[in-house]
């Protein structure tokens, strides 16, 4: 148990910078602060979670009843950066003249030194919309909504966590055993493993289209097909954005609730 918690609180923790900060925040607060209100929010509601995590305890409890991304969330209940905030305004509050100034570029200085440009991680990028999705999310999602009811698409992978930021009248075909477990339950990780396979099986993709109520699939231009897609069912509705939009026939676009 203790290598879960050690692992978790590493993941956590990162490079260790801000967390330092943060430990010298609650020190400072923990000798200054004396406003018992505040006291709760930034000294003793942190401790007690840190205490509840780093209990075996919890950990058994966690690995028997949720699972490891459950666990791991506890620790988003920390104020990390609010208590950095507070401690750092207290501390120049207190100063006076040129200090003042110096203590607070300085403070401002180590924030920046602890943390990274977030668009070095290939998973970010800079936002192409006021959206903040991928263009090609928009334009997809555009092409294929219909007002005032909700369509069933499956999206490839790399733009699932997309689609419900941009509308919710675009619902996808996986549920969260298929996205994060991948497939306790066996439901409809058939579907997402055909999409995800270097050649696509058009008979296998309309198939598990229908036993998903899969009004349409999106995949990429350059995804090789066996089959004629067309046969099963499955009709070449539209290109977006390099992306193949195949919608299934076998649906109703018309009643709101189909």
């Amino acid at each position: 148990m203790w290598n879960t918690v050690v692992s978790h609180l590493s993941s956590y923790i990162g490079w260790g910078l801000i967390i330092v900060y943060y430990l010298v925040a609650l020190v400072y607060l923990f000798i200054t602060e004396k406003r018992k209100e505040r006291r709760i929010v930034f000294i003793y509601m942190p401790m007690a979670v840190l205490l509840i995590f780093i209990n075996p305890l919890t950990a058994m409890a966690m690995k028997k009843y949720a699972d490891d991304e459950v666990y791991y969330r506890l620790l988003w209940m920390l104020p990390v950066t609010i208590t950095i905030a507070d401690a750092a305004c207290e501390a120049v509050i207190r100063l006076r003249g040129k200090a003042k100034v110096l203590v607070a570029a300085g403070m401002l200085f180590l924030i920046i030194l602890g943390g990274r440009l977030i668009y070095t991680d290939d998973r970010f990028s800079i936002a192409e919309n006021e959206y903040h999705v991928p263009q090609e999310v928009a334009d997809i999602c555009d092409e294929i909504v219909i007002p005032g009811r909700e369509v069933r698409a499956a999206f490839p992978a790399e733009y699932l966590v997309y689609v419900r930021q941009y509308t919710a009248l675009v619902v996808m075909p996986y549920g969260w055993d298929d996205l994060y477990v991948y497939g306790t339950d066996g439901s409809s990780t058939h579907l997402r493993e055909e999409l995800e396979k270097p050649t696509v099986s058009a008979e296998k993709m309309a198939t598990e289209a229908d036993n998903l109520s899969c009004h349409y699939i999106i995949l990429s231009e350059d995804k090789p097909i066996s089959g004629n897609p067309a046969d099963y069912g499955m009709e070449e509705y539209s290109h977006v954005d390099g992306y193949v939009i195949y919608k299934n026939l076998s649906m109703d676009f018309t009643d709101p609730y189909a």
